[in-house]
């Protein structure tokens, strides 16, 4: 399960699953969320981002969120994305080009950053991917990479409610290790309480 495995098959489960993944990665993902959800899920996590701002994005996965804050802010900050894959990687250096900075690196071991560099740090579908116990030390990652006044804003899947549905399906994701999606109470629990962070949001949409 997501809570118990550690670093080294965490890094060999994901890259097992993202070599096969990413040869049609846009088809798949679009069998979840339409291109027009996803921009609209990717401009609430760019609204506070500004020209000059710096920005870190934690899992790029093909590079649609940089590449949309390179068209608001016109490049004149730093662009940052780490991902873990290499499939990834390879997908969004064609995409983006020289436009924005790629890194390739597993989150859970340390972002690879100097203190307070970023205004902002953002995360589309990373975190339930995640071993639940690397989810806090993350955060802490976070927060140290971010300028004072700086924000993370992060699109998290989670299970809107508890039918029997719903609770198969948690399951089935937890057995096979590929993800843990949260019930809304616990994502409230999780990241709710954040040290150092001064204001903390959950909101649950469609």
């Amino acid at each position: 399960m997501m809570n118990s495995i550690n670093s080294a098959e965490y890094v060999e489960l994901k890259r097992s699953i993202y070599r096969e993944y990413s040869l049609s990665y846009d088809e798949d993902r679009q069998r979840f969320v339409s291109p027009e959800a996803l921009l609209q899920r990717i401009r609430w996590a760019l609204e506070p981002v500004e020209p000059g701002h710096n920005l870190l994005d934690l899992g790029f996965g093909s590079g649609e969120l940089l590449l949309e804050a390179h068209q608001q802010t016109g490049w004149t900050g730093v662009l940052a994305g780490l991902d873990l894959p290499l499939e990834m990687l390879s997908l969004a250096r064609v995409r983006a080009g020289n436009v924005v900075s790629l890194m390739q690196g597993n989150s859970i071991d340390g972002l690879p950053f100097i203190d307070g560099i970023f205004n902002l740090v953002t995360s589309l579908n990373l975190l339930q991917e995640l071993p639940a116990k690397a989810i806090p030390s993350l955060l802490e990652q976070v927060h140290r990479v971010l300028r004072p006044g700086g924000c993370f804003r992060a699109v998290i899947p989670c299970m809107a409610d508890r039918s029997p549905a719903s609770q198969e399906f948690q399951e089935l994701a937890q057995k096979r290790g590929a993800m843990r999606f949260w019930w809304p109470e616990e994502l409230e629990a999780l990241l709710t309480n954040v040290p150092g962070f001064t204001h903390n949001e959950v909101r649950v949409a469609a």
